[in-house]
């Protein structure tokens, strides 16, 4: 008996000490300071805390909505998924494209549709818009919208990007994502 007790002991402090440090996702109002990139985003919004270069944001749930804004990456910017990469001197439509092929390539990605590509702005440095639309491996249809920018006298390279649900979530969280668009600063 001692010596389920001693083991039942060992495993739950060996789960206690695995949950000890690790991230988690804290509400978007404490994160201002650390990531002012999230300025414009309701205190509804949290973000996962875990040190990384990619800021993750969700309101309802990761699977169901997400933000991720990688900011100022210094050039080259090698994609995950393709051999493409981000250039200093590329024109804004040109990443656009790199980052789509990125997409289109991506595991689990499936009938990708782009339904805009336009100019747009980043605190006033020429950026692109892309919407794009795709499906995932259980059939529920993704929306993303994905501005990015080369900015730093064309050394660095920031994209916020904006993925949902089609049916329901990308309409209630694309005001939100665009308002903080808006307010958001690079050098």
């Amino acid at each position: 008996m001692r010596a389920i007790k001693i083991i039942a002991l060992l495993i739950t402090a060996s789960l206690i000490a695995g949950c000890v440090g690790r991230p988690s996702w804290k509400p978007v109002d404490t994160a201002h300071r650390k990531h002012p990139q999230t300025a414009g985003l309701p205190a509804s919004w949290f973000f996962y805390d875990d040190k990384a270069a990619t800021l993750v944001l969700t309101r309802h749930g990761p699977y169901m909505d997400m933000i991720k804004i990688t900011s100022e990456q210094k050039l080259p910017v090698r994609m995950p998924y393709t051999e493409l990469s981000i250039n200093a001197g590329m024109q804004t439509y040109e990443v656009a494209e790199v980052v789509m092929n990125n997409l289109r390539v991506t595991p689990g990605v499936f009938d990708l549709l782009m339904e805009e590509l336009a100019p747009a702005e980043i605190d006033g440095k020429e950026a692109f818009r892309l919407s794009l639309s795709y499906s995932l491996e259980n059939g529920i249809r993704r929306r993303c919208l994905i501005f990015g920018a080369i900015h730093g006298g064309g050394k660095q390279y920031t994209e916020l990007a904006m993925f949902a649900h089609e049916d329901y979530y990308f309409d209630v969280v694309i005001n939100d994502f665009l308002e903080m668009v808006k307010k958001v600063r690079v050098q």
